[in-house]
């Protein structure tokens, strides 16, 4: 039996075009994508998924090799795999946006954090909320859902397909927007409750000028931020769980769209 060099190319590029997809969403998404996990394992991880999804996929059109057509398909494949990865990203970059607000509440601003999920400084409180959300993440089986959206996008947008288009780029676009709207909400509470704590502490120094703001207000404000943030971990958890809804029915949509369904 012998083959071509045709149809050994068109064999590798059955398992290299998933690949690539895969690649980009494990290069952004939240979690399997982070910076605290090693490349070597998010190689594994990739090669792992291509296996399992790559036989059960449609054929794909031969491009040949290192073409501009194939360089466009490459940057297609990518980009399509970073934009699902995109979606779930501003779900876990509204909640380090909520953890900001509530340190500036708490007078924790100060007070940074290399996360090791982000490779970025992040407030204490932020860190704490983020190791929650993840928690929240895989408890709620994000990862696997994560996965299945993956493997779903390439029946609903296969390989060589039109790809994304200006409505879908359009879309993302005012996903981004969640990323306040999100923050906001988890944060919202907290934040009023600790506005009326500095209200209430700025009426007694006034009352009482002995009272110094930084040896009795940091404690107040402080011990006050940390019991309503154990309050308000119910509200991150519906948050969270609304905004991964969210973004799996817009990844769905993307999909769905370009593929006339």
């Amino acid at each position: 039996m012998t083959f071509t060099d045709t149809q050994l190319i068109a064999w590798l590029q059955a398992w290299f075009w998933p690949m690539v997809r895969i690649g980009g969403v494990l290069a952004t998404a939240p979690v399997l994508g982070g910076r605290v996990v090693p490349v070597r394992i998010r190689v594994v991880l990739m090669v792992l998924l291509t296996m399992v999804i790559a036989p059960l996929l449609p054929a794909a059109p031969y491009l040949e090799t290192f073409k501009a057509e194939w360089w466009l398909e490459v940057g297609q494949q990518l980009l399509i795999g970073i934009a699902m990865g995109f979606v779930l990203m501003i779900v876990f970059e509204a909640v380090v946006l909520a953890g900001e607000l509530i340190s500036y509440g708490m007078g924790l601003s100060f007070a940074q954090l290399v996360d090791p999920l982000r490779g970025a400084g992040t407030p204490v409180v932020g860190q704490l909320l983020m190791v929650m959300a993840t928690l929240l993440f895989l408890s709620v089986g994000g990862h696997l859902r994560l996965i299945e959206a993956l493997a779903v996008s390439f029946q609903t947008l296969p390989v060589g397909g039109a790809g994304l288009d200006a409505e879908a780029f359009s879309m993302l676009a005012r996903w981004g927007s969640n990323l306040f709207v999100g923050g906001v909400q988890i944060a919202l509470p907290v934040m009023i409750a600790l506005l009326l704590v500095n209200l209430a502490f700025g009426v007694m120094s006034r009352s009482a000028p002995a009272l110094s703001a930084l040896s009795v207000g940091f404690p107040i404000a402080l011990g006050a931020g940390l019991v309503l943030l154990s309050y308000s971990l119910p509200t991150l958890a519906a948050v969270l769980n609304h905004m991964l809804d969210q973004a799996f029915t817009l990844i769905g949509e993307l999909f769905r769209s370009k593929a006339g369904v």
